[in-house]
Order: C-alpha cells, then sequence, then structure tokens
C-alpha cells in the first residue's frame, strides 16, 4: 500500500478532501493521520465532540472499538516470541476456569484459533455459549476469541490488560491520552458518539461492566485517537511492532479466509491483493474507525470517527489516499459475521 502521491505533494489537500468527506457523509468529529515512509507526516483534528460544539483536538478521545485488537495481539504475539505463550496450546490447558461453552470442541481452542477468528466462537453470547464448528474450518468473527486469550493472559501476569498495554505499548511509544480502561480522566478528553442523523448516540460517563465483555476488553475497549495510533502504526514499520522477523512473519501470514479476498492473520486483516498490508477496522455504536499499514513501504493511515456514518467516511477517505483494496476490505466489512 502507498499513499496517493498527490496528497503527499499537497497535504492542504487531505484537509479539503476530509472536510468535504465530513459534510457529504454528516460525521460531526474526527481525527485523522498520514505516515510516509515511517514518519508522521500529516495529523488533524477537525469537527466537535459534542453538542456544545467543543472541538475535536489533538486530546480527543474516541473508542477505538476492535483496533484494539491489533494491540493485544501484537502484544501476545511478542510472548509467544518468549516462549510466555504457546499459540497452539489450548487456552483451557492454561487458563485456571471454568470452561465458557459446553461443549467439548472449545476445550481445544488455541491463542492462535482466536487471533484469526477461527475458533468457532461467537461476536458475544451468554455462557454456555455456542461452538459454531471446528476449528479453522471456517470464518466467523469473534470479539469472545481475544476475551478468552485475555482472560488466561491476565492470569498468567497477574496484570490486567490496561496495565499490560501501557507496560508495553502505551507508556513506551508516547500513547499518553490513551488506555483501555474508562476512568474520569479518559471521560473528560472523550468525545460524544453520535448516530446516522446527527443525534446522541453515546455519551461515555462511567466504566462499561454491562453485558458478555466488560472492560477492559481487548476485543472492543482502548480509548485512543488517529495520532496516538500512529504511534502505533510507525512502531509496526520501523520495528515490527517489537517482534523478530519469524514471529512478524507468523502474525502476517494467512491463517484463515475470511472471503476470497480477505485472509486473516494472527490479529490483523490482511489482503490477497496487496500482500504487504496490514488492516484492522472499528466498528463500536457512534465510533467507526479504520487503521492500514503497510510495513514495508512505510505507509500508514488512521482514521477515527465519533459516527455512526463514520463508515462510510473512512471507504471514502481511504480510497482516495491510498491504493490499498479497500473495496475488497469494505465487502468484507459489509458481510461480517
Amino acid at each position: 500500500m502507498r499513499l496517493n502521491r498527490t496528497y503527499l505533494a499537497d497535504t492542504t489537500k487531505i484537509t479539503d478532501l476530509l472536510n468535504k468527506e465530513m459534510e457529504r457523509c454528516g460525521v460531526p468529529g474526527i481525527t485523522v493521520a498520514a505516515i510516509n515512509k515511517g514518519e508522521i507526516i500529516y495529523t488533524k483534528a477537525l469537527g466537535v465532540k459534542n453538542t456544545q460544539g467543543d472541538p475535536v483536538t489533538e486530546d480527543t478521545l474516541f473508542e477505538a472499538a476492535s483496533l484494539t485488537k491489533t494491540l493485544f495481539a501484537t502484544m501476545v504475539n511478542g510472548m509467544a516470541e518468549r516462549g510466555e505463550v504457546d499459540m497452539d496450546k489450548p487456552v483451557m490447558d492454561v487458563y485456571q476456569g471454568a470452561p465458557w461453552s459446553d461443549d467439548p470442541r472449545f476445550l481445544k481452542i488455541t491463542p492462535r484459533h482466536c487471533f484469526c477468528h477461527g475458533a468457532g466462537l461467537p461476536n458475544w453470547a451468554p455462557k454456555p455459549m455456542e461452538v459454531k464448528f471446528d476449528a479453522l474450518t471456517s470464518y466467523s468473527y469473534s470479539g469472545e476469541g481475544y476475551y478468552l486469550v485475555q482472560h488466561m493472559v491476565e492470569q498468567m501476569t497477574g496484570k490486567n490488560l490496561d496495565e499490560l498495554l501501557k507496560e508495553t505499548f502505551l507508556n513506551p511509544l508516547g500513547m499518553k491520552h490513551s488506555a483501555a480502561l474508562w476512568t474520569p480522566e479518559i471521560g473528560a478528553k472523550f468525545s460524544y458518539g453520535f448516530d446516522k442523523q446527527g443525534g446522541i448516540r453515546k455519551i461515555r460517563d462511567e466504566i462499561d461492566l454491562e453485558g458478555e465483555g466488560p472492560e477492559p476488553n481487548s476485543a472492543w475497549s482502548l480509548y485512543c485517537n488517529a495520532f496516538e495510533m500512529a504511534r502505533f502504526l510507525q512502531y509496526i514499520i520501523q520495528k515490527h511492532g517489537g517482534l523478530g522477523e519469524s514471529q512478524f512473519g507468523e502474525m502476517t501470514k494467512p491463517q484463515n479466509w475470511a472471503t476470497d479476498q480477505i485472509p486473516w492473520g494472527l490479529g490483523w486483516g490482511l489482503t490477497k491483493k496487496d500482500p504487504n498490508l496490514m488492516w484492522h477496522w472499528g466498528d463500536n455504536s457512534g465510533f467507526k474507525s479504520l487503521t492500514l499499514v503497510d510495513p514495508k513501504f512505510g505507509d500508514a493511515l488512521s482514521i477515527f470517527t465519533n459516527s455512526d456514518n463514520g463508515y462510510a467516511f473512512w471507504a471514502a477517505v481511504a480510497k482516495e489516499l491510498t491504493d490499498a483494496p479497500i473495496d475488497d476490505i469494505v465487502h468484507f466489512v459489509d458481510v461480517a459475521e
């Protein structure tokens, strides 16, 4: 993947594009960052973060949603490289807790299965949950799988996800505003989430302990913005996320196929047409996001929005600013389960 050279030659054109697409799509606020040859060459905060009209700024936080998975999976790949985690050992051989399913196939699920969405687990369900298929015989997008591995890792280390991500990435990379656990300090910097009509979809004023996957949650609970995510993407480009060549190759190798054009690695979406591209999207109510990174050429794009219209926004912007196969990614997101 490469960034569009026309926009690199005059980055003011990026701002013009963002303003145009925000208006067309009905997105109140965004943060966007672009990386070229390993260096952050463009950052922009535009629009508003609440109904009072306060502007989005460089420290405004959004729900990163499923982009959380990329940090967690990269961290666990590092643990695997150091021999602390076995990607092919069943989670339940390590995790000291009750199985989440009565299906005997659950006992055979490994971190590898979870990270490439080949475990057969649902994307959040009451326990005991269904196992849909034998491991790696199909694809089913599942935040539940990441959450399962998280429980194992937290138990092994005696630290929660927020502590682990701060120790591994957030603090060392200077992602000083980001966290995986809501606090009043996070809330003070947080944007509202808006619906497609521009009304309030979500106001985060407390920790989310509801549902089947309370925070901190490796599948969805990173609070971040495009500027800080760009530091992580830069680390992927410059240092392969702290991984050696062999483990980085394993993380970015197709492990399971979601569609005929979209394979999944160990925590990252990939594409058949561009084997160098690593990507992920985020989809929480009121917040839509996208990251694209090419560690070979050193280009990357990070887009965060505070709107349910953000999906249409990031699709249009990414297609204009990069040569990534965005149509294939959009098709996958449309049919993802």
